[in-house]
């Protein structure tokens, strides 16, 4: 049971961090201008993708993650980057075997602060309407990774991804395409990993955009095969997936509005095997 609840936990940590800190796209922005959004995200699992890549059972269990996304311009060319999940609440249901009604486990939940990341992206260059640009992102371990029933709020380590991004923009039609590479320097005995992705955003009806965003994950496989303490375990290390779903955004005013999206994971191991769904508000200006 406990290697379940470590197995099942450490996936949820992937999925609760594919939000907005891997969302950023290819553009800067301009000095003194920002975006800044607070986010809602949600998970409920019963099956998670194994080490091997099958769907197992697992216990129910639950994320909720509050956060705040920021973006802003020093100048032209560099742009400042924060996530910060200040509430995540993770909570595994109560475990009664089926025949016997005896209660194998109790239950557990887990609120705190979750690991958060800072970055910058700077403006390589520009030509016509094709941006290209670099991003550094730091990972730092500010989340628990020490609670006794493995919910883990943060995995512990301190990582450094490093990228590069390009984006289009098909102006004056209301369209655009962007895509990025990354490589993901892990400590603590975690895998080292590359990042990819890619969206498409067309807006209508002048306030509306729709985006289809994918972004995977594929480990190097290099991280320490121990599995006793569940942090640097079998299953906190050599994940992979593809997450993809679709994001509607709205804008209320000039400077406000609102987000609507859903993910899922495929080709995935380590990894929940259940949609997240996500809320979020955000002002631009």
């Amino acid at each position: 049971m406990k290697m379940v609840i470590r197995a099942s936990v450490a996936a949820l940590l992937v999925m609760a961090g594919l939000g907005d800190s891997l969302q950023a796209g290819a553009w800067t922005r301009e000095a003194g201008q920002g975006f800044f959004k607070l986010g809602s995200r949600y998970v409920h699992a019963t099956r998670y993708y194994g080490p091997a890549g099958d769907r197992l059972e697992i216990p129910t269990l639950q994320n909720f993650t509050q956060s705040f996304y920021g973006e802003y311009g020093l100048s032209g060319k560099l742009t400042v980057i924060a996530y910060l999940p200040f509430l995540q609440r993770i909570t595994l249901n109560r475990v009664v075997f089926e025949n016997s009604g005896v209660e194998s486990f109790p239950g557990d939940s887990k609120t705190g602060f979750a690991d958060a990341d800072f970055g910058i992206r700077y403006l390589l260059f520009r030509k016509g309407a094709t941006v290209f640009s670099g991003e550094v992102n730091l990972g730092l371990p500010v989340g628990d990774h020490r609670q006794a029933n493995a919910l883990y709020t943060g995995d512990g380590e301190f990582n450094q991804r490093l990228g590069l991004a390009i984006g289009h923009s098909f102006y004056p039609r209301a369209f655009y395409l962007s895509g990025f590479l990354g490589f993901n320097n892990r400590t603590g005995g975690f895998s080292d990993e590359w990042h990819y992705g890619a969206e498409a955003g067309y807006t209508f009806a002048g306030r509306a955009t729709l985006i289809l965003r994918a972004t995977g994950v594929e480990s190097l496989e290099n991280g320490r095969s121990d599995s006793g303490d569940g942090n640097v375990g079998l299953f906190a290390n050599n994940q992979r997936y593809l997450a993809f779903g679709p994001e509607l955004s709205v804008r209320i005013s000039d400077s406000f509005g609102v987000s609507l999206g859903v993910e899922g994971a495929t080709r995935a191991r380590s990894v929940l095997s259940a949609p997240a769904f996500q809320v979020g508000f955000y002002l631009a200006r």
